[in-house]
């Protein structure tokens, strides 16, 4: 069986461009009816890493209390569904599943998502990988790459992709200064290196996440042909004759082919999906994350790891030192609208922020700190990482090429019995 994770796309795209004559893989897999998953109540728990929490344990937000991308591996109390079915006898592929460990004793492959701090399982090349591709996702924004990571990334596209898919490669390279074309082009590697395993080492139970249309929804929907609502995205920005919606859903409808052509069963979840968001608002990441908190003027010693967007994690040795960053931080605001420049979620010893600086950057501007810090030369310092075209609703959306046998509507949380009892039942073992 294989869990097909199409984080937070919206259906009703897919629908219209399939009416178009577009997606003809999607309207396959759409064929058995689409069953609606329901979740969480509040806005602020709607982020991905809390959904895919839910489905990978079956707990709602108020049973797991993982709230931060990355918690999971602090969090040896929770069962998984990649552990729970290996302890079942069932061999385990996984590739990118989000905000998950891996814990599995044997995994015929594992390669994590790009932000949780999680081993890699299989060959020293699939290691080495999986960290070239952790970086190239955290340095997108500022354009920082190292030549070992790009060497490695060239290396697992001339290992795995297969000949057939080198035209399409060259044309996403052609046009990958496009918005949503670098997505496509990771999402698409993924594939290619799940093919290989996947006919390589025959897990019972495979996942693969792809994150891409996601992203591409998040900072492109309002170019989407079938968005239907009055705002519209700068040109500079995105051309008008550009819709990366579609670029990343045809992407998305070659994987789905390639897929159906293995004749196992595949389970389609989305989690959630996106709504249209209603203003501009922009996204900003700093281009050195600690180079940039040191001349905020941290003085202690602290690691800190980037998370996805606009978020990072500050980790230091005590309590204390975490109240104090909190505190002095919490002080920076900008100089043009005098409104907070970091959200911060303090845990003792870590530190989640993002920065909600939310506008375009002006000449002169500067954030302005406690002891008379004053942080200029922002355009310098700061990457822009997007404009916010959509929000996250907590409707999501299961489907499948087989029969499900699901009322129309469930919670979420019963995926995970869902894709247990599937999953056993393909390896022959009643559950």
């Amino acid at each position: 069986m294989i869990l097909l994770a199409l984080n937070e796309l919206n259906i009703e795209f897919i629908e219209g461009y399939i009416s178009e004559g577009k997606l003809p893989n999607f309207n396959k897999l759409l064929r058995n009816d689409v069953v609606v998953t329901t979740s969480e109540s509040k806005y602020e728990l709607l982020e991905p890493w809390i959904q895919w929490t839910t489905i990978q344990t079956g707990l709602t937000y108020s049973e797991h209390k993982v709230f931060r991308l990355g918690d999971i591996v602090e969090r040896r109390d929770l069962n998984q569904i990649f552990e729970d079915l290996e302890n079942m006898g069932l061999s385990i592929g996984a590739i990118s599943p989000f905000n998950a460990d891996n814990r599995l004793k044997s995994a015929k492959f594992f390669i994590p998502d790009p932000w949780t701090q999680t081993e890699a399982s299989g060959t020293l090349f699939i290691r080495k990988l999986s960290r070239s591709i952790s970086r190239f996702v955290n340095n997108n924004a500022s354009g920082k790459l190292r030549f070992s990571d790009k060497l490695w990334l060239l290396m697992g596209f001339v290992f795995y992709v297969r000949i057939k898919r080198w035209q399409n490669f060259l044309r996403l390279a052609i046009n990958r200064n496009k918005p949503g074309v670098r997505a496509a082009i990771l999402d698409v590697i993924l594939l290619e290196v799940f093919v290989t395993l996947q006919k390589k080492n025959k897990p019972d139970y495979s996942h693969l996440f792809f994150n891409g249309g996601a992203h591409v929804q998040h900072h492109y929907m309002f170019n989407s042909s079938q968005y239907k609502g009055q705002f519209k995205n700068p040109e500079w920005y995105c051309p008008s004759d550009w819709d990366p919606i579609l670029l990343m859903l045809e992407s998305y409808d070659t994987i789905i082919g390639d897929l159906l052509e293995s004749g196992e069963r595949i389970i389609g979840v989305t989690g959630l999906h996106q709504r249209p968001h209603e203003k501009q608002t922009f996204y900003w990441r700093p281009v050195d994350h600690k180079d940039f908190l040191v001349e905020c003027g941290l003085k202690m010693q602290f690691s800190v790891i980037p998370r996805m967007s606009r978020d990072f994690l500050i980790e230091v040795s005590s309590d204390k030192e975490a109240l104090d960053i909190e505190n002095h931080l919490s002080q920076f605001i900008d100089s043009v609208r005098n409104k907070p420049v970091f959200n911060i979620d303090n845990r003792g010893k870590s530190l989640f922020l993002e920065i909600v600086y939310d506008d375009d950057l002006v000449e002169d501007m500067s954030f302005e700190g406690p002891n008379e810090i004053s942080i200029s030369s922002l355009k310098a310092k700061l990457a822009f990482v997007a404009i916010k075209n959509g929000k996250h609703d907590g409707v999501g959306y299961v489907f499948s090429n087989m029969p499900m046998d699901l009322p129309k509507q469930i919670e979420l949380k019963e995926m995970y019995s869902f894709i247990k009892a599937n999953a056993l039942a393909d390896a022959g073992i009643t559950y």
